[in-house]
């Protein structure tokens, strides 16, 4: 019995142990990578197609707005709270680029590196669609 009861520790000692093993976690992105090489070739002008060659294809495309193109990115790092997120929203009017929003990161030399930051004018409304009829019925 006595030989029992010390495996039987054993193997209690070894399970608790076990479970101090922190586990690996990665980092995780999501959405379009835009290399800041394409994007300083971004110029206002272009076409949709010219666009799409260049930056990929968007990661949202709204239904309701075909002519705004939204590049979204997120980056968690492994055991962070904070995620970074970027979004970069094209603009197009008759199938030619003519307005960009959101933070764009340009390297002209290999040491020197910008971030222009575009600030967007309006808010999307807030709300589901029931509570806006709601609003717009009782304002």
């Amino acid at each position: 019995m006595s030989k029992f009861l010390k495996t039987a520790g054993a193997i209690f000692v070894l399970l608790i142990l076990s479970s101090c093993i922190k586990t690996y976690k990665h980092d995780v992105q999501q959405g379009n990578i835009l290399d800041p090489d394409r994007l300083a070739r971004l110029e206002l002008g272009m076409s949709k197609a010219d666009v799409q060659t260049l930056l990929g294809t968007s990661l949202l495309q709204d239904s309701f707005h075909p002519d705004r193109w939204d590049y979204f990115y997120s980056l968690r790092k492994a055991r962070k709270k904070e995620t970074e997120k970027k979004l970069l929203s094209l603009y197009f009017d008759d199938d030619k680029l003519v307005k960009i929003v959101g933070e764009v990161t340009t390297t002209e030399d290999d040491s020197v590196s910008q971030t222009k930051t575009v600030i967007i004018d309006e808010k999307p409304p807030s709300g589901g669609i029931i509570q806006r009829a709601w609003d717009s019925l009782w304002n």
